[in-house]
């Protein structure tokens, strides 16, 4: 059996769900988290696993992260260049514990490290390939940077986490742009092993960061089933990002909003949502260090923004680059220190409301058909902010629009439909369904009405509930729609399990 698939079998044999410390709920007794269990009170069963809105309720309480860019890019190439000059990775100065202290400083209560990037290069020593910290000089192959990363901040008390793109210009994966072809099934056994290596050898991991995905390639192309339910049997804590670039839950366990791109959650949101900013306004290789870093926050830009998303319920993810000594530059730790004695979060702030029904387990569809317009936009998880792909009818209501799953679930229960997106992170009215009926069939023939139900005429994500019904595929039909068409950005069907 090949070596990368000796670590998925082995990986997907176990499960990881390490015991931490436990921190304090915001309401002084609600719930505690530690990345790894949660504790209701002191009379709740401890084998009771905690749910998923539980997790995102703790997470909102975090408040305050460290984002860190760090790997090749530091010191040479430019973005998402194929085969990098590994060898002049050479951090000879490396101190993790410096990174961990800076955000104990700072106040910040977890951080999540870019493990590996565009470039491919990654910061273990991976089975997978040899462009890695185990291939090149520093520390005679033997480096490890994200051992020290999650044993630093560890030790400090923080969560940690990673930052995952699915593009990787080195192996090909997503050079062919936005909307490209499914990956080959070596690249996708590629990817799986990489991400069991990360989940299975570093303890426990509480948040997956993916980029490069839906922006990029679109969750087809890489198959979020495939991938969300590998990331959940070994890590079953653990909160999966991605930027989407939706301001809802599809797809994720937590909305990102990109600062840079001047997006930030609205002033209304109830969502788990983080928001990502980075402590430099310049540098050429833009979140990661280099020689032309400049521009940085000051003390009163960070509370001014945590101040901003406490309440939201958004944490400020906040991107401090290590340099070339592997360190971070003096300025950025006087800058979050001084920020972590200024700040102090707003312990009276409600928890994140009630959250309703979540698609924990989205099937990856194989095809759809509609009525009129292009069905495939609908499913084919493809959205950034240069444009998004979305199905439209056309004629009069009803119209539909058919999910093809492939095969046959016996749990099919619950459909996200995402309204129309124009264009940097724009969700809009115009097409939004607001009287809808649900239909299922095995066969694509014979479709039996599993629900019916009227949506508000907003722009925020919607869910049917239904079943669970044994079904293969699944039929949105919208009866009524604000303007003469119905549009959808997004539509993924999961199980209720």
């Amino acid at each position: 059996m090949p070596k990368v698939a000796i670590l998925i079998a082995l990986a997907g044999c176990r499960g990881n769900l390490d015991v931490l410390e436990r921190l304090p709920s915001s309401d002084g007794g609600g719930i505690e988290y530690d990345g790894g269990t949660l504790a209701r009170d002191a009379a709740a069963d401890a084998s009771s696993p905690p749910s998923l809105e539980d997790l995102q309720r703790a997470f909102a309480d975090l408040r305050f992260g460290m984002l860190i860019h760090f790997g090749i890019l530091t010191y040479t190439g430019n973005w998402a260049d194929a085969n990098p000059l590994i060898d002049q990775f050479n951090p000879t100065k490396l101190d993790t514990t410096q990174w961990a202290n800076a955000a104990v400083a700072a106040k910040m209560k977890y951080a999540i490290l870019s493990v590996r990037h565009i470039d491919g290069f990654a910061l273990w020593n991976t089975a997978t390939n040899s462009n890695d910290v185990g291939a090149i000089s520093w520390r005679s192959g033997k480096g490890d940077v994200v051992r020290e990363f999650v044993d630093a901040f560890r030790a400090r008390g923080l969560k940690v986490g990673f930052l995952y793109p699915m593009w990787d210009a080195t192996q090909g994966i997503g050079n062919s742009g936005v909307g490209n072809t499914t990956i080959t099934p070596p690249q996708l056994q590629y990817l799986k092993a990489q991400l069991t290596e990360l989940l299975s050898n570093y303890g426990t991991i509480s948040f997956l960061h993916f980029t490069g995905w839906a922006w990029q390639m679109g969750h087809n192309a890489v198959p979020y089933q495939e991938i969300r339910e590998l990331v959940k049997s070994l890590q079953p804590t653990c909160l999966i990002f991605d930027q989407t670039q939706l301001m809802n839950l599809w797809d994720v366990d937590a909305t990102v909003y990109e600062e840079s791109w001047g997006i930030s959650p609205p002033a209304d949101n109830t969502l788990p949502s983080t928001q990502m900013q980075k402590i430099n306004s310049s540098g050429g290789n833009n979140w990661f260090w280099d020689s032309n870093i400049g521009g940085l926050m000051t003390a009163t830009d960070i509370i001014q923004n945590l101040q901003l998303l406490e309440g939201r319920w958004a944490n400020f993810l906040l991107n401090v680059p290590p340099n070339r000594d592997g360190l971070l530059d003096a300025s950025m730790v006087a800058t979050l220190t001084q920020a972590g004695s200024l700040w102090n979060p707003d312990l009276s702030r409600k928890p994140l409301p009630a959250q309703g029904p979540q698609n924990e387990h989205p099937y990856t569809p194989v095809g759809a058909s509609a009525t009129s317009g292009i069905a495939a936009n609908a499913i084919d998880g493809v959205n950034t902010y240069n444009g998004y792909s979305v199905w439209q009818s056309s004629g009069t209501l009803p119209q539909s629009i058919t999910v093809d799953l492939g095969v046959e679930y016996p749990d099919v229960g619950i459909l996200n439909y995402v309204p129309l997106y124009a264009g940097r992170e724009a969700p809009s009215t115009d097409g939004a369904i607001t009287s809808y009926a649900i239909l299922t069939s095995g066969n694509d023939n014979n479709f039996t009405v599993a629900t019916t139900g009227t949506w508000p005429s907003n722009t925020a994500m919607k869910t049917a509930v239904f079943g669970p019904v044994k079904a293969r595929y699944v039929r949105l039909e919208a009866r009524a729609a604000t303007g003469n068409n119905a549009a959808a950005t997004e539509i993924t069907v999961g199980a209720r399990r």
